[in-house]
């Protein structure tokens, strides 16, 4: 498969994606950078997709098993996607980008292969038991992405870090920024 058909991030991940960095210009490392921040913000997406669906998903569990607040699904939504997930209240180490990345099919995609609006969209009549299934493959899926992200991080923090070792050395001129 050629590299433009191959997904953005699953490129970053590749080790060959960082070699020579230390020999490239200034301007290619601030355009990698900057691809790593638009492929970090792709994965981001695809994970509060699929977060969205598991605090859905969890919600109805609640509901069926008498832990819910009361109310229907659908006006529970707000309250139910706003709530903190478990385990989740550190503050992040880099300021999330929660825009909408360039490209939104291919992780949207990613995630309805898992659970699709037909499966939310007739919840109430789904089996308990395939609920869990679905949350399980979520959670996976999500845990899949995060070491990914994490990655993607690894490389773009490379490039920074030689873009301020030029700058801190001398080597790169930050006037130039100015011109």
């Amino acid at each position: 498969m050629s590299d433009v058909k191959r997904r953005l991030v699953d490129r970053i991940i590749e080790p060959s994606y960082l070699e020579g960095y230390e020999s490239r210009s200034i301007e290619e490392l601030r355009e990698l950078r900057d691809e790593c921040a638009e492929g970090e913000n792709e994965v981001s997406f695809e994970r509060r997709l699929c977060q969205a669906r598991i605090d859905i998903l969890s919600a109805e569990l609640d509901q069926r098993s008498g832990n819910s607040s009361g109310g229907d699904l659908i006006s529970r939504l707000p309250q139910i996607l706003a709530e903190e997930r478990s385990g989740e209240a550190k503050l992040p180490e880099r300021v999330p980008n929660l825009s909408i990345p360039r490209n939104t099919d291919i992780p949207r995609r990613r995630v309805e292969e898992i659970v699709g609006e037909q499966t939310l969209a007739r919840l109430a009549h789904v089996p308990t038991e395939e609920i869990r299934k679905i949350i399980e493959s979520l959670g996976q899926h999500e845990r899949n992405l995060s070491e990914k992200r994490r990655k993607v991080h690894e490389v773009m923090d490379a490039f920074q870090t030689e873009i301020v070792r030029r700058y801190t050395s001398g080597e790169a001129d930050p006037d130039a920024l100015l011109r």
